[in-house]
């Protein structure tokens, strides 16, 4: 009996299949020709790269690595704006950022046949902003939860220690008085659940930042992640490297902004090394960040 051939590989989905900056002469006509006084102190992003950036060829999952000051950021933001993906915090802007971003140039999926594959609603910028203000804000809400709850113990308590008659005109009403028979006839903790929203459980940054990505990316749509890393520790990092393939393979594209060596082993990524010169693509393990972990664990091997 002849063997079952294997289904073939579903090939991923990209929407972003090509994003470009100007070129430096583009940037240096620009300026000498409309803003040369105003921009020697404020023409960001103007100069941010001070080689030739290669135009970036898109994979679902592409990732853009580089030190502090290599403009993996700025690429991001540019994309955001470009595209116009829907973001929640603001970001470095000067008055020149629109200008510049117009002078992108992106190519969609199916542009060639000239009928571009639309970018999914559910796309979005995701930077560490984001996610530092969701862990601020279920603070907040945890806070306002156990403020309510103490609250409703404390009533639990008073209506106990006295007895009320059936004369709701004269203490407070019936309202009043259904309080009071629910907290006799109630165990303190089942009062307090009824009477004030039981907080939820209060994870660690780190976690409700993992959940915060798993709740924010579909299995859809392009996403745009600044330093996802920020706030996990290396298990969650894990945990997400995890998620974000998964990601990928149900059909999401993801482009993501790091130096996080775990972040770059993401298996079948494509990696811009910002930092090269030129600018080019290279395997996670022969980046910098990588090889100086490399290096250093290495070094203090007697003692694992």
């Amino acid at each position: 009996m002849a063997a079952i051939p294997p289904y073939p590989a579903i090939p991923p989905i990209i929407y972003l299949e090509q994003f470009s900056i100007p070129t430096l002469d583009e940037e240096e006509q620009f300026l000498n020709y409309r803003f040369h006084e105003f921009c020697t102190q404020h023409c960001y992003p103007f100069k941010v790269f001070d080689s030739p950036l290669p135009a970036l060829q898109m994979q679902n999952i592409t990732i853009l690595y580089g030190g502090n000051g290599s403009g993996k950021t700025t690429l991001l933001n540019l994309m955001a704006e470009k595209l116009k993906l829907p973001r929640r915090s603001p970001y470095n802007r000067t008055p020149l950022f629109d200008v510049y971003a117009d002078m992108c140039r992106v190519h969609l999926a199916g542009q060639e046949y000239g009928y571009p594959e639309p970018i999914p609603y559910e796309s979005r910028f995701i930077g560490s902003d984001d996610v530092f203000e969701h862990i601020l804000n279920l603070r907040e809400q945890n806070d306002a939860l156990h403020l309510a709850a103490e609250r409703a113990a404390q009533q639990w308590k008073r209506e106990n220690a006295q007895s009320m008659k059936l004369d709701t005109r004269k203490q407070g009403g019936f309202d009043a008085f259904l309080i009071h028979m629910e907290a006799r006839s109630s165990t303190r903790s089942r009062f307090v659940r009824h009477r004030a929203a039981e907080a939820s459980r209060e994870y660690s940054n780190g976690e409700s930042a993992f959940i915060y990505f798993t709740e924010a990316i579909s299995e859809r749509g392009l996403y745009l992640l600044d330093e996802p890393e920020n706030s996990l520790s290396p298990n969650l990092q894990l945990d997400l490297v995890r998620f974000l393939s998964s990601s990928a393979v149900c059909g999401a594209q993801l482009v993501i902004a790091t130096h996080s060596p775990l972040l770059l082993s993401i298996p079948e990524a494509k990696i811009y090394d910002l930092d090269s010169r030129p600018v080019s693509v290279r395997p996670w393990y022969e980046l910098d960040n990588v090889r100086l972990l490399h290096d250093f664990f290495y070094q203090h091997r007697h003692l694992f």
